[in-house]
């Protein structure tokens, strides 16, 4: 086997593909020498955590219509975008509070071949004007600390008040993710669910899906 021909084999072993959305793994050459020449995220965006999987499995099951308009909110890397523009042609809008998690979107992005509006902004700093049209609102893994709770509720609040039809959080059951999930559900009753999901694609995983709708 020639020089190039094993090096292009370990260029395919660091992508993997996950419905149909090419990934870059940590260990592939882009990504190392992204993380060696750029600063680094700074609010855990350094990877594509598990939740994201578990929304991408429940819209395969539950699809949305052609060409909505979505937001994800604290995206990361975007592999959740990515899949929903990719699979349902939907509009998205990125958006995070690390501006240096975009770099790692936007090359995700252009491999994927779709485009993705990219927003640096707080769950709190998100407001009526600018959730205007949007039909879902998505986020994989964002309510891991006690303080986050406050600001994502304000979020759904305006969500909701700017008439987002369905929002869905996705996380492994973690505590403050249990607040929030009673708050909402204590504020909008039979608007919001709780499931347990599981899912056997990149791997098995489970997790809860707290699901808003109106």
């Amino acid at each position: 086997m020639s020089e190039t021909t094993s090096g292009q084999h370990k260029a395919l072993r660091d992508i993997s593909i996950v419905h149909d959305v090419l990934i870059l793994k940590k260990s592939h050459k882009l990504i190392r020498r992204m993380q060696r020449v750029l600063p680094g995220p700074e609010i855990h965006g350094y990877q594509i955590w598990n939740s994201s999987f578990l929304i991408m499995d429940y819209l395969l099951q539950n699809p949305p219509k052609k060409r909505q308009k979505m937001i994800e909110i604290g995206c990361g890397w975007g592999i959740l975008s990515i899949f929903c523009a990719q699979q349902f042609k939907a509009k998205l809008t990125a958006l995070d509070a690390d501006e240096h998690v975009f770099p790692y979107l936007d090359a995700h992005a252009l491999l994927n071949e779709v485009k993705i509006k990219n927003k640096v902004a707080r769950y709190e700093q998100l407001n009526q004007t600018e959730l205007k049209g949007q039909q879902y609102m998505l986020g994989g893994d964002i309510c891991f600390w006690d303080k986050l709770v406050k600001p994502l509720y304000t979020a759904i609040e305006e969500a909701r008040a700017a008439g987002v039809k369905c929002i869905i959080i996705a996380d492994p059951g973690r505590p403050p993710f249990h607040k929030l999930a009673k708050r909402c559900q204590k504020a909008w009753g039979s608007d919001v669910e709780l499931v347990d999901w599981e899912c056997t694609t990149p791997k098995k995983m489970s997790g809860e899906l707290l699901i808003i709708r109106q």
